[in-house]
């Protein structure tokens, strides 16, 4: 008996029986397309309808979704995305620890780390290296915290753009996670002073009653009850410099200010007029029309159009006007092009050994771009002295000995941690101050949880981190609860208590840190300053602040 062809239907199992053994007539062939086709047709609804819902999203759980017109990744996530090469380390380390918190069988909370993931262009926020530094040290305060405590902490990334366009979405799904497994409490990060960052904490995360802690903040324009400060404020910072120029008989005549004029960066109009304030008509600084002894610039940092960074111009009558203490309202990235300009300029020869030509600034730490050889170069061959009030400054404090009271007593500890979890940094890393200033906004919140175990509170939420945050005091040697800061022990100032009633619609809450220090930096030289060390709101003769 011959075999039948694999051609022939009726070896065709996946066929029904009555079609096998017998001929097809028109209803059959028209019966089995019908099907075929039904079939095809579910599997490409079914594939397009998956691509549509998945097209604008960078993730399969959906957490983070393609914004604006370079398509960034924005949302909320635990897990470690690829935002960019240089964070996949720092990424991947605090999502195992947040698998380890999930897995422990303690409370879990959830803190947010609201800032830019990227760096796409040439004005952003901030830059790649600030964003990896920044989540080193939030990862250290996480680590240490969770070691210890009956709570544990898991971290969020919270990506609002590289240009904090997007603070909405992001705000919304926070407030979205303040129930359930791993609830919402806070929120920290917020790099930049300006309108966004002050709407994404008063029309996003404060009304629903979210705590934010920003790490390095310091325009006084950037209030809110809800937004708590890790720096000093920029009042703050200049009035340590004003301390340090009349203990150290600044030159108050040859004077000059070089300010930054972008429009949108609140932090340099900020510090301009904080400037005016501090100094002003006693060191020469007006806005004398005939005789100006101000001259602006366009920043780095910005989306304004024009030429960034010019500084011919400035330079060109700072020089000729002679100046010798000169105030510069601008930010880090300023200034090696600035000192660049001066040395390109061959009349700016004002600075001498016994009289140096004194640059007068603030800024979170210490920049690595600006101490570094070629800008020392310049600095000496043209007598500049570039005077600097931080609010940290790592080198002094790692160079200090024990017991040294000018030196943070908790820096030691994240200094050691830090090289232990990223010793392939640059041994300059901290320099900048941004793992500082991240680690101990995430030790504040840390402490406030802390505070609200030790009131028994059972079912903790943002409310409860909130109220802690507001009551944390440097009294009676911190009786109230203190943050132990890497930058320094400190509490937050809860300026509303002091106002009448019919202020208090009007006024302004600060929740700017009490007792932070102030170090005042100088480069190229750094002769230890024999002045007192700045510390916010200390009144000396009249309140005493902890030990450093």
């Amino acid at each position: 008996m011959s075999r039948m062809s694999p051609m022939d239907r009726r070896n065709w199992v996946w066929l029904p029986g009555r079609l096998r053994f017998r001929v097809l007539g028109l209803i059959d062939v028209v019966a089995l397309w019908v099907v075929v086709a039904a079939l095809l047709g579910a599997g490409t609804w079914w594939g397009l309808d998956t691509y549509w819902k998945h097209r604008d999203y960078c993730t399969g759980d959906l957490e983070l979704r393609r914004m604006g017109p370079r398509d960034e990744c924005i949302g909320v996530t635990a897990s470690a995305y690829g935002f960019a090469a240089g964070l996949t380390d720092v990424l991947g380390r605090i999502e195992k620890e947040n698998r380890a918190a999930l897995d422990s069988g303690r409370r879990v909370v959830s803190v947010a780390v609201v800032m830019p993931y990227t760096q796409e262009t040439d004005g952003a926020a901030m830059s790649e290296r600030l964003i990896r530094h920044s989540l080193q040290g939030a990862h250290v305060a996480q680590h240490r915290y969770n070691q210890d405590s009956d709570t544990a902490i898991q971290l969020l990334f919270a990506n609002v753009g590289e240009n904090l366009d997007h603070w909405r979405a992001v705000t919304e799904e926070l407030a979205s996670r303040v129930t359930g497994e791993a609830p919402v409490v806070a929120a920290i990060g917020f790099p930049n002073s300006n309108d966004k960052t002050l709407a994404s904490v008063r029309e996003g995360l404060g009304p629903d009653g979210i705590p934010a802690v920003s790490a390095v903040l310091s325009s006084r324009d950037m209030e809110d009850p809800y937004l708590f400060k890790v720096s000093p404020s920029t009042n703050q910072l200049v009035d340590a410099l004003k301390h340090y120029v009349r203990a150290n008989s600044v030159n108050d005549e040859d004077t000059f200010m070089i300010a930054d004029d972008q429009k949108a960066d609140n932090y340099v109009k900020n510090l301009r007029r904080v400037f005016f304030e501090e100094f002003g008509e006693d060191y020469g600084i007006t806005d004398d029309a005939v005789e100006s002894r101000i001259a602006t610039y366009r920043g780095k940092q910005g989306s304004e159009r024009g030429e960034k960074r010019q500084f011919r111009q400035a330079v060109t009558r700072m020089c000729a006007a002679r100046a010798k203490t000169v105030f510069l309202a601008g930010r880090d990235v300023d200034l090696p092009p600035f000192l660049s300009a001066i040395a390109q300029d061959p009349s700016c020869n004002q600075g001498t050994e016994d009289e140096p030509l004194r640059i007068l600034r603030v800024s979170t730490g210490r920049d690595p771009d600006t101490e570094t050889g070629p800008m020392r170069d310049i600095a000496e061959r043209k007598h500049i002295e570039i005077v600097t009030a931080a609010a940290v400054d790592a080198p002094r404090w790692r160079a200090g000995s024990p017991g040294d009271k000018q030196v943070p007593q908790y820096f030691g500890t994240f200094a050691r941690s830090y090289e232990q979890f990223f010793d392939g940094e640059r041994d300059n890393a901290l320099n900048d101050g941004y793992a500082v200033m991240y680690h101990d906004a995430l030790a504040a919140v840390g402490r406030a949880v802390t505070e609200a175990e030790t009131n028994g509170v059972t079912a903790m939420d943002h409310s409860d981190v909130y109220d802690e945050l507001r009551r944390l005091n440097t009294s009676e040697r911190c009786a109230g609860g203190c943050v132990p800061g890497a930058s320094g022990v400190f509490a937050f100032a809860n300026e509303d208590i002091r106002l009448d009633k019919g202020e208090k619609e009007e006024a302004v809450v600060g929740r700017w840190p009490v007792c932070k220090p102030v170090p005042i930096v100088t480069f190229p030289d750094d002769p230890r300053d024999a002045t007192p060390l700045y510390r916010t709101y200390r009144e000396q003769g009249r309140n005493a602040c902890p030990d450093l």
